[in-house]
């Protein structure tokens, strides 16, 4: 019996039991019970590391204790669970618009624990709102962040592109403290412009989430794809990838000829880059390649010809979502082969401890490898320790069916975007993690969020961030769940701020409907990528993608009806809104971010905060696709069609 053992013993062995046997226990006799009860900080504890849901090695300064005074290991374990039937659908999922990041959002990144969102928009500018209140704190403008830009943050670091290749380095202003640049490579006089021209428009009691210049790296080459981690910038050109330290501005690394051919290809297209302390990956279309720091020796590489000829196929369970989550459905696995010659690498992520790597390709087929550096060392194989995923199994060889990737830092969760769903990947904690061999079930659960279903919205997401306990992603905002149809005239497009892109104001609506600020600005398939950091309408060689436009280039038929972007003020209007009440509550609400003159300013139909350059565009012109045409509305800008999608920050939490 267990009780009959002396209790270091009998806690020993308890400790190797499932969390949900725990429960079981304390069932069973008083004896049992009163063991659990009076070590039960111990018990949870001990239960918290053998599911992975913390390290042992950071188990002090995670303790609950230090993280929330009050709270102990058993509540930690019962949120940590909480969070993982959220994710296979068995408790609450919720989902909440973040619509003070504007309608315009490109790139997407969080910091949870500062509760800070970073978005950058599809027609330039940059903005930083607060997680928890839903309202800006700081921005750059358009006439100073590129259109498409993608952005990269890290430990208060925000690192964007620019015009002229070079990536500008931001620094949180509470962080730099006295310190007015880095060293190496500083601010020009651009940024210092942008900083003290910013100065006046946001409110600065505390400088929370105000970022300052910090330096400016310059590129020898055109970057094709860049990422920041553990504050190490990879930058990868076509020929050469480049490793700087952002905290000094210093090029600490150069990994030289990375298209060099090797078992007879070369990388390829460079889709995606991903760093940590000892790796650099570089995910081309042709070959996932990962070099060693310190040297830049070719590790192992990984080509879509060399995956597993086994797969595991995600198809509907044919289940209505259980009672704890209406928009979390599971998915059954079906193992089948894979015959997919023509597939390429989309996107690769590295794991926070560095040990786990997802990658992603064009086709929709996921490949998971745990403990990764036991291939880099020969101790196993590909086919010992991967897991590969099928999220299409009925459409094959459709380039183009997977749109996103992320992976979580802490916990291996993956979470992936295509042009069917949602979906999200979990490690099955019901086996025991001890070593990183592949279990037979085959180890993970997948499931699907079935409140993003819109086709075409998922075509256009353009970023996937994913934390411990939240996703976010760029999506329609509510009240355009009717675009693209036939009744909804003006599709939804939004009226910036001075008139359309910084064009004189066209009919402009009353102050009371403007949207907030930050609609500042989708590559499609190059989440990190710089040099397709184009809109959907155009592909990696600069030509239109005719399928986005039906009867026009894409088959013939009479040219689209042409007609000037005008909009009337009922289109704005919801049904059921008494006009009044809006406009006093949104006025209310606006209160609370910005001071008196600057609301004032910013209402202003004469006035223009954030200046929207066209870059010699011209003027634009709407072009009404049919009522049946999956387009929508497109932008004319000199003769070349940009698909016009709305999208605003989502969060998904459980």
């Amino acid at each position: 019996m267990l009780h009959l053992l002396p209790a270091e013993v009998g806690l020993q062995v308890v400790s190797y039991l499932p969390i949900q046997s725990l429960y079981n226990i304390l069932q069973v006799s008083r004896a049992w019970h009163d063991l659990v009860a009076v070590n039960e900080n111990t018990v949870y504890r001990n239960a918290a590391t053998l599911h992975c849901l913390v390290q042992e090695k950071d188990c002090d300064d995670l303790s609950p204790q230090a993280q929330c005074p009050g709270t102990n290991w058993k509540s930690f374990c019962r949120r940590e669970f909480q969070i993982e039937w959220g994710w296979r659908g068995k408790a609450p999922a919720y989902v909440k618009e973040l619509s003070a990041s504007g309608t315009d959002v490109h790139r997407i990144k969080v910091d949870e624990e500062l509760g800070l969102v970073i978005t950058t928009g599809r027609r330039g500018g940059l903005l930083v709102t607060d997680l928890k209140g839903n309202g800006p704190l700081w921005g750059l403008p358009p006439s100073h962040v590129v259109e498409y830009a993608h952005c990269e943050y890290d430990r208060g670091y925000i690192v964007f592109n620019r015009h002229d290749n070079n990536k500008e380095v931001w620094r949180r202003v509470v962080d730099a403290g006295n310190e007015d640049h880095c060293t190496a490579s500083p601010p020009d006089s651009d940024m210092l412009s942008a900083w003290t021209e910013g100065i006046p428009r946001w409110h600065a009691s505390t400088h929370h989430g105000h970022f300052k210049p910090w330096g400016l790296l310059r590129l020898p080459e055109s970057a094709r794809a860049f990422r920041l981690s553990h504050l190490t910038l990879l930058a990868s050109g076509s020929e050469n990838a480049y490793l700087w330290d952002v905290s000094d501005g210093r090029l600490v690394e150069t990994i030289g000829d990375i298209q060099r051919r090797y078992h007879d290809e070369t990388l390829g297209f460079i889709q995606y880059v991903e760093v940590n302390d000892k790796y650099a990956f570089i995910c081309g279309s042709n070959q996932l390649r990962i070099f060693e720091r310190g040297g830049g020796a070719l590790v192992y590489d990984l080509s879509p010809r060399s995956l597993l000829r086994k797969v595991w196929n995600v198809v509907p369970s044919g289940e209505h979502p259980a009672s704890g989550s209406s928009i979390v459905e599971r998915q059954r696995l079906q193992k089948s082969d894979l015959n997919m010659n023509d597939d390429q690498f989309l996107a690769v992520h590295v794991s926070g401890n560095g040990k786990d790597i997802a990658a992603l390709t064009t086709c929709g087929v996921l490949i998971i490898i745990p403990g990764f550096q036991r291939l880099t060392s020969g101790e196993a194989t590909l086919s010992d320790i991967a897991v590969q995923l099928r999220f299409h199994p009925g459409v094959d060889h459709i380039q183009g069916m997977a749109i996103y990737l992320a992976l979580s830092e802490q916990d291996g969760k993956v979470a992936a975007v295509t042009r069917r769903g949602l979906y999200l990947v979990s490690p099955d904690i019901e086996f025991s993690r001890l070593t990183t061999e592949r279990p037979p079930r085959p180890g993970v659960v997948v499931s699907r969020v079935t409140k993003f279903e819109d086709k075409q919205s998922l075509s256009s997401v353009s970023c996937l961030h994913i934390t411990r306990t939240s996703i976010y992603l760029n999506w329609k905002p509510s009240g355009q769940d009717a675009q693209p149809g036939g009744g909804n005239e003006n599709n939804g497009l939004p009226m910036f701020f001075g008139g359309l892109m910084g064009h004189p104001p066209m009919n402009f609506p009353p102050p009371a409907v403007l949207p907030q600020m930050g609609a500042s600005g989708n590559d499609g398939q190059h989440p990190n990528n710089h040099a397709a950091a184009m809109p959907d309408g155009y592909d990696n060689e600069g030509e239109v993608d005719t399928d986005e436009v039906s009867g026009f280039w894409g088959h013939p038929g009479d040219l689209p009806h042409l007609e000037p972007a005008t909009f009337g003020v009922g289109e704005y209007e919801e049904d059921g809104v008494d006009e009044e009440e809006e406009e006093q509550e949104e006025e209310e609400e606006e209160d609370q971010f910005f001071d008196d003159d600057f609301v004032e300013d910013f209402f202003d139909p004469e006035a223009d905060p954030f200046e929207h350059p066209m870059h010699d565009h011209g003027n634009p012109v709407m072009v009404h696709m049919g009522a049946g045409d999956p387009g929508g509305m497109h932008l004319l800008i000199n003769e070349w069609f940009v698909p016009i999608n709305l999208s605003t920050v989502y969060r998904v939490s459980f």
